[in-house]
Parts: C-alpha cells; sequence; structure tokens
C-alpha cells in the first residue's frame, strides 16, 4: 500500500478545523464528549503524520521527524496525550517528561442575535501546568508547518 504524507497532511488540517469549530462556534448544539472527541482525533492525526512523512517515499526529509517531535514542547505533549489515549496510559517514558494528570471539559453558551451559540473546549493538566487544547492543537499546526517548510515539503491542495 501506498502511503502518502498529503493524505495524511490534509486529514490532520481537517480534523483541526472540527476542533476550531467545537472550541468557537458549534452551532446550538454541544455534548460534553465533543470536545474530548474532536482532541483525541486532532491528537492521534496530529502525532501519526510523522510516520506517513517517515513511509512516503516521495518525500525526502532533511531533519529527523521523531527527534523534531522530542524537541518540541507542544508536539512532544500532543505525542503524550496521543500515546496515552491509544494505550490506556503510558508505557513507554513520556516524551514530554510530564505526565497528564487530568482533563476538565468547559461548556460555553453565548446568546448572540442569531439565537445560541454553543462552544466547548477540553483542558488538560500537565506536569501542574493547565493547557487549553486548541491552543496546543494551534501549535502544534504552527510547528509542523514550519518543519514542512524547513524541509522544503510541499503538499498542493487536493
Amino acid at each position: 500500500m501506498e502511503y502518502n504524507a498529503k493524505d495524511k497532511y490534509y486529514g490532520m488540517k481537517r480534523s483541526y478545523e472540527r476542533l476550531k469549530k467545537i472550541n468557537t462556534d458549534n452551532g446550538n448544539s454541544i455534548s460534553n464528549a465533543d470536545p474530548k472527541d474532536a482532541t483525541e482525533d486532532f491528537f492521534n492525526q496530529c502525532y501519526h503524520f510523522k510516520d506517513w512523512l517517515k513511509k512516503d517515499t516521495s518525500v525526502t526529509l532533511v531533519e529527523d521527524v521523531e527527534n523534531f517531535i522530542s524537541k518540541s514542547n507542544s508536539l512532544s505533549l500532543a505525542a503524550d496525550y496521543c500515546n496515552s489515549f491509544k494505550h490506556a496510559g503510558l508505557d513507554k517514558k513520556s516524551r514530554s517528561g510530564q505526565e497528564i494528570e487530568k482533563m476538565n471539559t468547559h461548556v460555553n453558551f453565548d446568546l448572540t442575535p442569531k439565537g445560541f451559540v454553543a462552544s466547548a473546549r477540553l483542558e488538560l493538566t500537565i506536569g501542574g501546568k493547565k493547557y487549553d487544547t486548541f491552543s496546543l492543537a494551534t501549535d502544534c499546526m504552527k510547528e509542523w508547518s514550519n518543519f514542512l517548510e524547513r524541509n522544503q515539503v510541499e503538499f498542493s491542495a487536493p
């Protein structure tokens, strides 16, 4: 089977947009599970993008992608989140050197001229520090964008 990193990249971008919508304007409905599900999907897409980059024979990387993730605060946290939920807890040492302690969901309902607008966000406590998962996801997207630019990897629009 062919592993086209472009497909995974655009899957990650779509997943990010779903997380953004839940975080900002989900219309008039939301569930407590929406932010957790969207966060888990995004971080799975985000972290596993590296595997597709490594296996896509049309991509040549100058930098080591595993080292890049380990040195990136946002991507190492994403890796820990992804692996924690994939394996029901980390089996190996965390990339970030920190432990995910808890998750809190915050749901908002705002009255606007178009009616109620629902939004929700997931907050992680990692190593005693609170992280908004959408902000963390935004940082991950920026990190990947910079990595691709430095490695001169461009994906045409799907």
